[in-house]
């Protein structure tokens, strides 16, 4: 007769009949936390309420969020059901957790076929940390021309070129992630065994890892501007908020700055709006061309631009800014045998210092764009 430890966080309608279903079913209840598997009524799934022994948790709960499943999940393997549904799930998610399965009807797939990468990558790291006796690791997941961590610890976050990230393969000191893809790059730091045997169960939850990926980069495409290298506002609305949410869980500061491209409808009325057009990409290009891998260039909307520059502050976002004026004064755009001039305005803001959230960090950087046309354009204003 298998044990189940039953552990009643919150009171919940109907525990009582899945403790005689369990019963019936054949399992042994036993009330408190202890060796091997938990069964947790709960309101909602809750990191808090993990015992310290145990080896998986059955999560028997109100309602939750995909978030909370994985942040659970990825604590301590198991399973989340809903207490609205059939109560033979309860029984079918006890026989998955038994067998501890990762194949094509085990747990880990049942749970993340429809997760997001982010969420498919939590609990697989925890696994390969757990599988090599590694001190910790990281996963980063190739986009464009580069490697971005993505979650883990124990390494630096910056980005890793693709010549980079090829002398840590060659060298040993990463792996590949679904190698025909190339998603991304696993580093362990320390493990015990060879990563190549704990990388073997990824194989059966390679296509979930791809198919993730996959509608993340269409995604992504939708968030790309139209005409310049930047993504389009809406990216900037999702993504945003994000930064702001990871930069306050690490005690960190978030830059922002608000360009405007100076005298644009004197520009279009004079040379016509393809000459606009290009000016407007060109300021795109200077702008993608200073920043760093990790820093987010959107296009705000017509002739506007914002730059997000994560781990930044303002100050050192006003020298950007003013290299940016420089750099475009001086490079200007030839249409014909004239030299346009290029000319840009920028107000910059940060986040804690000026701003308690995405909104108003915008808003703030907004007011000192105003500012900055107001006083005679083609400068600096620091909120």
């Amino acid at each position: 007769m298998s044990i189940v430890h039953w552990l009643n966080v919150h009171p919940a309608e109907g525990a009582a009949h899945l403790r005689a279903s369990l019963a019936a079913w054949g399992f042994e209840l036993q009330d408190g936390p202890g060796d091997g598997t938990q069964l947790i009524v709960a309101d909602r799934p809750d990191p808090r309420w993990i015992p310290p022994v145990g080896t998986e948790i059955l999560w028997w709960v109100a309602d939750g969020t995909p978030e909370e499943v994985s942040e659970v999940l990825s604590r301590r393997p198991g399973w989340v059901v809903r207490q609205g549904i059939p109560i033979e799930a309860v029984k079918g998610a006890l026989q998955q957790i038994k067998t501890r399965d990762l194949g094509g009807e085990g747990w880990l797939r049942q749970m993340l076929h429809l997760a997001t990468l982010d969420e498919l990558l939590r609990p697989l790291l925890v696994r390969a940390v757990d599988l090599s006796g590694a001190k910790g690791g990281a996963i980063w997941i190739r986009q464009d021309d580069a490697f971005y961590q993505r979650c883990g610890e124990g390494f630096p976050e910056a980005p890793l070129p693709l010549p980079e990230a090829a002398a840590l393969l060659q060298s040993g000191q990463g792996w590949l992630l679904c190698p025909g893809e190339q998603v991304g790059l696993l580093r362990l730091l320390e493990p015990q065994t060879s990563p190549e045997m704990v990388l073997g169960f990824l194989l059966e939850v390679e296509d979930l890892i791809i198919n993730a990926w996959n509608l993340e980069h269409s995604r992504a495409l939708s968030f790309q501007d139209d005409l310049t290298v930047a993504h389009n506002r809406r990216c900037l609305e999702v993504e945003l908020p994000q930064i702001i949410r990871e930069a306050s869980a690490r005690g960190a500061s978030v830059a922002l700055l608000f360009l405007d491209v100076d005298n644009l409808k004197a520009l279009n009325s004079r040379f016509g709006h393809p000459t606009g057009s290009r000016v407007i990409s060109t300021v795109a290009l200077e702008c993608k061309a200073m920043i760093r891998l990790q820093d987010r260039l959107y296009r705000y909307g017509g002739d506007e631009f914002c730059l997000v520059i994560p781990g930044g502050n303002k100050y050192g976002a006003a020298k950007l800014g003013e290299r940016l004026i420089q750099a475009l004064t001086a490079s200007g755009l030839t249409v014909g045998s004239t030299l346009v001039p290029i000319s840009i305005s920028v107000g910059i803001a940060s986040y804690p210092i000026d701003a308690d959230g995405a909104e108003h960090l915008l808003e703030k950087a907004d007011r000192a764009l105003f500012k900055a046309k107001a006083t005679g354009k083609g400068r600096v204003v620091v909120a």
